[in-house]
């Protein structure tokens, strides 16, 4: 029985890590994003980084994932960029082609202020995401 506990914990031990180090698979995408300003950007979002960039500008992000979850139905992943808090959240379940890029000031990881609308296959409109899944 000592040995089931042993390998339980090690296994949780290992998830920490893992979940602390680099991104879903779910995230790691090349997103179309916009801004509340309405300015377009393209997110590519890799294990470990973050690329942000627009016609004028490339920046580059280094973060860490340090939570995975849902609730209702929303999966939101937890990240850290800078010693920030951020989330990165599916507001439709089961579709991972839109998402809301979110700066979190809480441990509520699906409420903050909307940093960048995102989708896979089309550009988003700020806008319209932030009333249709932020503004109740």
């Amino acid at each position: 029985m000592k040995n089931k506990y042993k390998v339980f914990i090690l296994a949780c031990i290992t998830l920490i890590i893992m979940v602390g180090c680099s991104g879903s698979k779910e995230i790691q995408k090349n997103w179309k994003a916009e801004d509340a300003a309405g300015s377009a950007y393209s997110l590519e979002i890799k294990d470990k980084e973050i690329t942000i960039s627009n016609n004028k500008d490339t920046d580059k992000l280094d973060y860490k994932q340090n939570a995975v979850g849902t609730s209702n139905g929303v999966k939101y992943y937890g990240l850290m960029i800078d010693n920030e808090k951020y989330s990165i959240i599916f507001p439709e379940k089961g579709n991972t082609e839109l998402a809301l890029f979110l700066k979190i000031d809480s441990d509520d990881y699906l409420n903050g202020t909307l940093v960048y609308a995102m989708n896979i296959k089309e550009q988003p409109s700020y806008k319209d995401y932030a009333k249709k899944y932020l503004i109740k």
